[in-house]
């Protein structure tokens, strides 16, 4: 599938990169803002021959200063928008460099960013605009502006990896949080307030996030018609799938099968 790729003038160069296995090893010669829409895991190294291994979020902000040799490998991947600046946050190190840290404000803005992409619009100034809210999220964190809930602290990265795995496997099912919230002993409410804290999204609003994306993946593969899609996703009808493709990409599943 042939995903987007857009110049803005002197600003930058938005790429929308696919949910696949990759390998990667570059120096960037300008600052990179990278915003991963999908939990992420594999081996990676900063300025460095020392690869250690990674399990980032879904919905994590990353930030590389021009300069910095990167080494990134994961054997899935996940749709990931990569920025490429040519103006802003300048002067910074390797050091300041960072990756899986989770800006609730950052997240509209870059699916904000992929529906235009997807829904191929040729609109600068409001590239231009949401690039620049998207430059100072990045600002706000080097500046040590980010404020995390103690309750992200209580979804530990093991237990965070054990609710991803539960969604990934009942997705097809009727998913509740309730159901969720007691596989860890927690209360629905508790539960919520700390995936939210640590994801970015609610558990519903990440639950459709999934589905959406199990469906663009099955819209991607030969034999699946709309309403079997619709049902291995997870979506109520293909009504239904198409309505919410609608209010979050911008583009009908029938429109993304197009574009592939």
């Amino acid at each position: 599938m042939a995903m987007p790729v857009l110049g803005i003038g002197g600003l930058a160069t938005i790429e929308l990169l696919p949910a696949a296995a990759y390998e990667a090893a570059y120096t960037p010669n300008a600052q990179v803002i990278g915003f991963a829409f999908e939990a992420q895991s594999g081996t990676h190294a900063f300025a460095s021959d020392r690869k250690r291994p990674f399990q980032a979020r879904p919905n994590h902000l990353s930030f590389v200063p021009a300069g910095c040799g990167v080494y990134s490998q994961s054997t899935r991947g996940g749709e990931y928008l990569r920025i490429v600046l040519k103006t802003g946050v300048a002067g910074r190190q390797c050091q300041t460099r960072f990756s899986n840290i989770v800006d609730a404000p950052a997240i509209p803005i870059a699916e904000r960013l992929r529906r235009l992409l997807l829904g191929h619009v040729q609109d600068e100034l409001l590239f231009e605009s949401l690039v620049g809210a998207l430059s100072e999220r990045v600002s706000n964190i080097l500046n040590g502006e980010l404020v995390e809930d103690r309750r992200a602290g209580w979804m530990t990265p093991h237990r965070l990896r054990l609710t991803l795995a539960q969604i990934e496997e009942q997705l097809a099912t009727k998913l509740s949080v309730h159901g969720l919230a007691a596989s860890l002993g927690l209360s629905a409410g508790f539960f919520s307030r700390a995936f939210r804290e640590a994801v970015g999204k609610s558990p519903h609003a990440y639950i459709i996030d999934r589905r959406i994306a199990r469906a663009r993946r099955l819209l991607n593969s030969d034999g699946h018609d709309l309403s079997a899609v619709a049902q291995g996703a997870g979506f109520s009808s293909h009504a239904h799938m198409t309505s919410v493709f609608r209010n979050r990409l911008g583009a009908t599943p029938s429109d993304i099968r197009d574009s592939t």
